[in-house]
């Protein structure tokens, strides 16, 4: 059993990332929430590295490992979960598929502009594709030197801000991933859903028509996107499980501090054995939670596959962040269904970390088909 103790500068990284928050964001977050992401407040980010700092320092990035990247998300998740899915996407998704899949000169060429702020969305879910993505049905076709995109994405985070977007298209060969500059004739992005939760975080469709891709702009081989789109998926969902974790940790604090104050039958209700118990059962799956994600990190960086152990990681901590969350409600008693507390918005931002990139059942599908045929001892 592996002990995880993260080093001086880990530390610092997070305790950088929880000033930051609770100096910058914290204080706004109802605000953020009702009006979105300032474009100021993203500029911070850029300039404080936070947007690069999963990059190599040969691009302009931090080169921060993935346990500091873990940290920071948490953090940003702690104070508002809509801002910390922007960072986590732009990181874990759409800066990842450059790393891992460009060539040389893409990577040149893109991963400075993405380390300094510009915004890469990850199009990959469409209106009737979603964990079944090998239904995608846009369309890449081939004319001369370059290609031409049609079709619809759905639920695209930061789709609005983004300046570049890694886009998966069905080819002759199969499906097949692009880069596509945000500025491109025929592309739009529609207005924002109106969601339950992580409303500070836009999702909108993008739509492609006719839109023109060169050639050059293909990440890694033709016919081959969908093995890179699962590779990715693997570093989002650790990238969900920091956030999921931050909300989680949260909530937890937030239920201590008001039952720790608040007084029934002349004592505080954090007095009472079963609200002890509660508090019992919350930790004991906060850190189990950490330890599933931290172990998923470890397996990571030791260069093995991790897909299932992302897969436990973003499982334990998407269901324990929400049920952490529905209990600080409970907690709270009829404040915690009003907006004069977090209880309710921790819930609402809770609830997505068990569908978007891959749902619960997914996961589940992951971790339990490794079992499906017998192994040979």
């Amino acid at each position: 059993m592996t002990s995880f103790t993260l080093t001086d500068e880990q530390l610092e990284c997070r305790d950088l990332a929880r000033d930051f928050c609770q100096k910058r964001v914290s204080p706004v977050t109802r605000k953020l929430d009702e009006e979105g992401l300032p474009d100021d407040l993203i500029a911070e980010m850029a300039n404080l590295g936070y947007l690069g700092c999963s990059i190599a320092t040969e691009y302009g990035g931090m080169g921060l490992d993935p346990f500091a990247v873990s940290c920071i998300i948490e953090e940003f998740a702690k104070a508002n979960a809509g801002l910390a899915t922007l960072l986590a996407a732009h990181l874990s998704l759409g800066c990842k598929t450059m790393e891992l899949h460009g060539s040389d000169e893409q990577k040149k060429k893109y991963l400075p502009l993405m380390a300094k702020g510009a915004i890469t969305s990850f199009c990959l879910t469409e209106p009737n594709a979603g964990t079944d993505v090998l239904s995608i049905k846009a369309k890449a076709a081939t004319e001369g030197d370059h290609y031409v995109l049609n079709g619809e994405k759905q639920f695209i985070t930061s789709a609005d801000i983004a300046k570049f977007f890694v886009v998966f298209c069905k080819t002759d060969k199969g499906p097949t991933c692009f880069i596509v500059d945000g500025d491109s004739k025929g592309l739009t992005v529609a207005p924002p859903e109106k969601k339950l939760g992580i409303r500070s975080s836009k999702t909108c469709p993008v739509h492609f028509e006719d839109v023109t891709v060169p050639a050059e702009n293909m990440i890694g081989q033709p016919g081959k996107g969908f093995r890179v789109a699962l590779s990715v998926l693997d570093y989002g969902r650790l990238g969900v499980a920091a956030g999921a974790l931050g909300i989680a940790e949260q909530a937890f604090a937030e239920a201590v501090d008001y039952t720790q104050n608040r007084v029934q039958f002349n004592q505080t209700i954090s007095s009472f054995q079963a609200t002890q118990f509660k508090f019992a059962d919350m930790r004991i799956e906060i850190d189990a939670s950490r330890y599933l994600l931290y172990h998923a990190i470890a397996v990571e960086m030791a260069g093995k596959r991790f897909s299932i152990e992302a897969a436990k990681a973003k499982l334990k901590a998407s269901e324990t962040a929400s049920a952490v969350a529905d209990e600080n409600i409970q907690m709270h008693g009829g404040y915690g269904y009003t907006q004069d507390y977090n209880a309710e918005r921790l819930w609402r931002d809770a609830r997505i970390t068990r569908i978007y990139e891959g749902t619960s059942e997914a996961m589940r599908m992951i971790v339990g088909g490794d079992f499906r045929v017998k192994k040979e001892k």
